[in-house]
């Protein structure tokens, strides 16, 4: 199991991620969990509940081991008034995950996992309307997370966990319409998660968790042309806490249906306040985003005593206030729409899931740029998701 975990750890580090949510928050930590829509947390387990409901892992018997890969393809338009519209660079960003379960008697589980819960990746060409702003940006989050669950009765359980955030940021951008500034610095949170799982019938299951604020004051350097922009550079982020509740009905033994609604506090992403030998040239970026909800549904039918059916939806809010904008992110409210397929034998479990990602449109909001304001339209936003998990049970 350690050799499992340090593989999955490196693998994530050196992967690239993009936003898949509203703000930079990720959900896609199975491939069956892409194909619901993220709606996984209260119905039937598999190891993946490490990341959505630790409490649930006292609905798995021995031991359980997953990995898999999610391949992400976003696209936007940005279009700048009075000036000529710009595409996002055209990427292929990666999202590994990894889990592993293991029942320790009657009562207790142990679960570790490393996945992102964070991840932002933005580029546009050096010399883009916006490259004042920003022309690249990226956030490389992996969480690696301990969790201990606990079965208090026949159908309730509890999980508490801890999670150590590696939390990388690189930003580039032009300073004076020809010079570059390159920003990166990382460092490790740490925060912690309380969740339970309960099921008081064969039909209705129901599940809930709390993740706690990660504070992090990434430090590292600055690159540029201009002497007095190199040197040291940090800043600090208060990555948001979150509520998730979960309902899960079974009406037969053939089909489940799950409604999952999670609160995120992105409210603490106040601004953006990234120094140079102590000094912010080109002053503090104010964010001022606000709380958000994300509501999935999610469906599993049984086609075959081996093969299942899903499918998913979810609407879920931008933080990012109605009259603003930001270059970092690029996006509006976002509908997914998934589906995928399951097949399983006594030991072995291999998931495919598939998400069409829908951004609404942005029209003549604000982004403020050294000092000014642009007014900017977000225009033909989507990205294409494609999840493949295995899972072994010994």
């Amino acid at each position: 199991m350690g050799r499992f975990i340090a593989v999955a750890v490196l693998a994530l580090i050196l992967t690239g991620q993009q936003v898949l949510a509203a703000g930079f928050a990720i959900y896609d930590w199975s491939a069956r969990g892409v194909a619901m829509g993220g709606a996984t947390m209260a119905g039937k387990p598999d190891a993946s509940v490490v990341a959505s409901n630790p409490a649930a892992m006292t609905g798995l018997n021995g031991t359980h081991v997953m990995t898999g890969l999610s391949a992400v393809a976003p696209m936007v338009t940005v279009s700048i008034a009075g000036k000529e519209s710009s595409d996002a660079e055209s990427n292929v960003w990666m999202l590994p995950h990894a889990y592993a379960v293991t029942q320790l008697g009657d009562r207790y589980w142990l679960g570790i996992g490393v996945y992102n819960r964070f991840g932002l990746g933005t580029e546009f060409d050096e010399n883009w309307p916006g490259a004042g702003s920003i022309y690249y940006a990226a956030i490389k989050s992996v969480s690696l997370t301990p969790v201990l669950g606990m079965r208090l009765t026949d159908n309730w359980s509890i999980g508490l966990g801890a999670e150590a955030n590696y939390f990388d940021f690189t930003q580039k951008k032009k300073v004076g319409g020809a010079y570059d500034v390159k920003v990166q610095g990382d460092d490790v949170g740490v925060g912690v998660n309380l969740s339970t799982w309960y099921a008081p019938t064969d039909w209705l299951s129901l599940g809930l968790m709390y993740r706690s604020a990660i504070d992090v004051h990434p430090r590292g350097e600055a690159e540029s042309d201009i002497p007095s922009l190199n040197g040291d550079a940090d800043g600090e982020i208060t990555l948001p806490d979150s509520w998730s509740l979960g309902l899960c009905i079974t009406p037969s033994d053939r089909l489940s249906l799950e409604f999952d609604a999670t609160r995120t506090g992105w409210s603490s992403y106040e601004e953006l306040d990234i120094r140079i030998n102590g000094v912010n040239p080109s002053g503090v970026a104010v964010k001022d985003w606000k709380d958000t909800w994300r509501i999935g549904i999610g469906a599993e039918y049984a086609l075959t005593p081996s093969w299942d059916l899903r499918a998913g939806y979810v609407y879920d809010e931008t933080p990012v206030r109605t009259e603003r904008a930001d270059y970092m992110v690029p996006a509006n409210d976002r509908q997914l729409f998934s589906t995928g397929l399951g097949w399983h034998d006594d030991a072995w479990s291999v998931d495919l899931g598939y998400t069409y990602l829908l951004i609404l449109d942005r029209k003549g909001a604000e982004v403020y740029v050294n000092g000014g304001v642009d007014r900017a339209d977000f225009e033909d936003g989507d990205a294409h998701l494609l999840s493949m998990s295995v899972a072994y049970r010994f």
